[in-house]
Order: C-alpha cells, then sequence, then structure tokens
C-alpha cells in the first residue's frame, strides 16, 4: 500500500481526492502509513477479507461524492503521468474486456458472476487496471442484489465461499449490459493505437515484495531530479 501510494503521490494530478478503505482490525496502522493528504475510512472486518475489500468497493459512492469513482488496489501502482482525462474516451470511462472464450479453463469468477447477476457473462472485465465507474452503477447493483437475491449486496458477498466473488467483473458485466454506450470499450488483445493506456503495472500482493521487486518499486515512485533551466539537474 506504500508504494501504492507513493505512486499517487509521484504520479497523479487532478483527481479530487484519494480515499483508503480498511477493515477495523489493523486500522492503526494503516492509518500511520497512509499520511495526512490520504483520507482513510474504518469499516468494518470480514471473517474474509478478500470478499470483505470487495464489499468496501461495492459501497464505494457511500466514501465520497465524485462522479467517477477510480479503484486501484495497493498491488497496483501508477508508473506514468495521469489525470482524469485518462480515464476517459470522449468523456466515457474505458474498460478493456476479453471474450470468455478467450479464456484458458480456470476461470473461477465466471459462475459467481453470471449467478448474481442472472445472465450469461461473454467477457471478462478485469482485464487491465484502474478500474473507473460512475457512482450510479454502486446503488444499482445494491437493488438488483435486493430484488434477485433478497439480501443487502453487504451480506450476499460476505456469505459467499472464499473467492467466490468478483466485483470488478460484476460491475463490468453490469456496465456491459446496462449502460453499454455510457463507456468506451477496449479489446485486451488490441495493439497500437487501438490499445487502451497502460497507466498502472499490476502485481500480486500476496506473493511478497523480495528485494529486485522492491528496487523496482523504488524506480518507479522515485520523485526526479530538480530541475533548472533547459531541463538540466541542478547539480550540473
Amino acid at each position: 500500500m506504500r508504494y501504492a501510494l507513493a505512486a499517487v503521490r509521484r504520479w497523479c494530478r487532478g483527481f479530487a481526492e484519494v480515499v483508503v478503505v480498511t477493515p477495523r482490525t489493523g486500522a492503526a496502522a494503516v492509518r500511520r502509513a497512509v499520511g495526512a493528504d490520504v483520507r482513510l475510512e474504518v469499516g468494518p472486518n470480514y471473517r474474509d477479507d478478500y470478499l470483505g475489500q470487495q464489499v468496501s468497493k461495492l459501497y464505494a459512492d457511500e466514501f465520497t461524492t465524485a462522479d467517477l469513482i477510480c479503484h486501484i488496489d495497493s498491488d497496483m501502482i501508477f508508473s506514468r503521468p495521469v489525470s482524469p482525462a485518462d480515464l476517459l474516451v470522449d468523456g466515457r470511462p474505458w474498460i478493456v474486456r476479453r471474450a470468455v472464450s478467450d479464456l484458458g479453463r480456470h476461470r473461477p469468477w465466471l459462475a459467481p458472476t453470471e449467478a448474481f447477476l442472472g445472465r450469461r457473462v461473454e467477457f471478462d472485465f478485469m482485464q487491465q487496471p484502474p478500474f473507473t465507474f460512475p457512482r450510479r452503477l454502486y446503488p444499482e447493483l445494491r437493488a438488483l442484489c435486493l430484488e434477485r437475491h433478497g439480501i443487502p449486496l453487504d451480506q450476499y458477498v460476505a456469505g459467499r465461499p472464499p473467492r467466490g466473488f468478483s466485483e470488478f467483473n460484476v460491475l463490468g458485466a453490469h456496465a456491459h449490459a446496462a449502460h453499454r454506450t455510457s463507456f468506451a470499450w477496449y479489446e485486451a488483445q488490441a495493439l497500437g493505437s487501438d490499445a487502451a493506456p497502460v497507466l498502472c503495472r499490476w502485481y500480486w500482493s500476496r506473493a511478497g515484495i523480495d528485494s529486485r521487486l522492491r528496487q523496482e518499486l523504488d524506480l518507479v515512485v522515485a520523485e526526479p531530479p530538480a530541475t533548472g533551466p533547459f531541463g538540466r539537474t541542478r547539480s550540473e
């Protein structure tokens, strides 16, 4: 998380605010780590926080008044200059999708996503971060959960088996079905000017940080040398 926030400070400009959500367990340590320029929201503890952190994202509109909400996990590290304009195409948030038919046989997110939405899902929408959605999507999903499953969305997700939900796929699939023209869609296999911009690097937090990865991350978040006239460093 420290690297993710350092990358936001290094590369991101023009955003309204940065919000970190944490369960009560560990909140004191998170508070010490995030810094004064980040707003910390403390939520409930969950039996399985892999599911619990997804609940936090599905209620993201309750943590901010922003019209568009850009999500990153702690293992998503911005690596180039980014502004809100980079998340949009003609004013529409972009999402990268890959056809399910192009995936291998291991796709554990698919059945839970279809079971929740009650429809066939033809794309994987968790292909390339960051993930940006308009705030109206979140209450729509909560209403859909009550209508289809008869319980609040937080209870539904928390009650799933381990790794039994995929929040970004649910958000993406709902956007694709209900608001397709309100988004720009990139194909995962697209190249060159047809491809989505690569704004951040995506790691796997549970793999830990070894010395080689730490060196790589240090370079990504390092501030450039102070420059003087004509782009020369002040020591030159």
